[in-house]
């Protein structure tokens, strides 16, 4: 994605100057997708993801330079962002639950009028969804572009002696504090989805802070430690699209036993069990994170990201970090465990 990697920063750049080049580059992202998703989502769904996560980077970026920030300045983008992420992210949820259909027909009769009634419902949920998001930001470009404008001038360098000061005074206390409260919540009850879905935001955080301090650490950090906390978002973001997909599914059953209880016998059984589907893939998801976890701790990469981020470089060509031993993908599990062990 473009502007995922905030490059021409260092170690030692002011907080201020390292505060304008990643919302003007994080704003821009969300500008040029905005109008992509407005008025093209039917030519191309990527267009309303990337608008999703455009904004979630760029609230990501305000939340980690808040002290860069005017309180009104701060709270006036929040509330944009957010409008926008959301519109967004109700759309994109429907595409997502389209997707995870069975294509066609194939199911017995008996399945069949449920999983027809459920498409037809997330059609027309998703087209009520694109109208919202249409009118998500009025008068497009002009308050979008001067909303631009006078977030990036207001920010001004933290005040007060204590403040961090370059960005590796943030980046070290904000990481090392993430990586703390990610092992933490990874460290409770997994089985309970609301414990895995706070590992998952705490994950979220870790992820899009990391591609804002890469310039502050060795390559290690963008090479090694980065795509196994990617890898661990892909299965937690699968595990959220089943997880809503289930609510949804849940949600349309109990509105049709409510409204129509005559018609509501017929649809169960599909309904039912395009929602069962989606509970064996949370739970599937679910296994895989702990085998995730499992490795991340056993090959020592959350200990190698501790010790890297305590460890000042200038830039990413300073000393080299320990070396990171990478978790084994799940074809080499597969492949170890058919093969057995000498």
């Amino acid at each position: 994605m473009a502007g995922k990697w905030i490059t021409e920063l260092s170690a030692s750049t002011p907080l201020a100057d390292a505060a304008r080049r990643v919302l003007t580059v994080r704003l821009a992202v969300v500008h040029e997708y905005l109008p992509l998703a407005m008025r093209e989502a039917d030519k191309d769904p990527e267009h309303v993801h990337q608008l999703r996560v455009s904004t979630r980077r760029a609230a990501a970026a305000l939340e980690i330079f808040t002290k860069c920030l005017p309180d009104k300045d701060y709270k006036r983008a929040r509330t944009t962002l957010k409008r926008i992420r959301r519109a967004a992210g109700e759309a994109r949820d429907w595409d997502v639950f389209l997707m995870g259909l069975p294509a066609g027909a194939g199911s017995s009769a008996r399945l069949q009028a449920g999983k027809d009634l459920v498409v037809g419902y997330a059609v027309a949920r998703r087209t009520a969804a694109q109208d919202v998001l249409a009118d998500a930001s009025p008068n497009y470009p002009f308050d979008f572009e001067r909303f631009q404008a006078d977030t990036v001038a207001a920010l001004h360098k933290p005040h007060g002696h204590s403040e961090p000061h370059t960005l590796t005074d943030l980046a070290q206390p904000m990481l090392s504090g993430l990586l703390q409260e990610l092992h933490q919540a990874a460290s409770g009850d997994l089985t309970n989805y609301e414990h895995l879905h706070q590992v998952r935001i705490i994950g979220k955080r870790l992820r899009y802070a990391m591609e804002v301090f890469v310039e502050c650490f060795a390559p290690e950090f963008r090479e090694k430690l980065y795509p196994q906390v990617e890898q661990m978002q892909e299965i937690l973001g699968q595990a959220n699209d089943s997880h809503v997909a289930g609510q949804r599914l849940q949600e349309l059953l109990e509105r049709l036993r409510i409204s129509r209880p005559g018609d509501w016998r017929r649809f169960k059984p599909g309904i039912d069990a395009l929602r069962r589907q989606h509970e064996q893939r949370v739970a599937r998801q679910g296994h895989a994170f702990s085998e995730w976890w499992k490795n991340w701790q056993e090959t020592g990469g959350e200990a190698a990201f501790a010790a890297l981020i305590h460890k000042k470089e200038e830039n990413r060509r300073g000393p080299v970090a320990p070396e990171i031993a990478v978790p084994p993908s799940a074809e080499e599990n597969a492949l170890s465990h058919s093969q057995g062990s000498d």
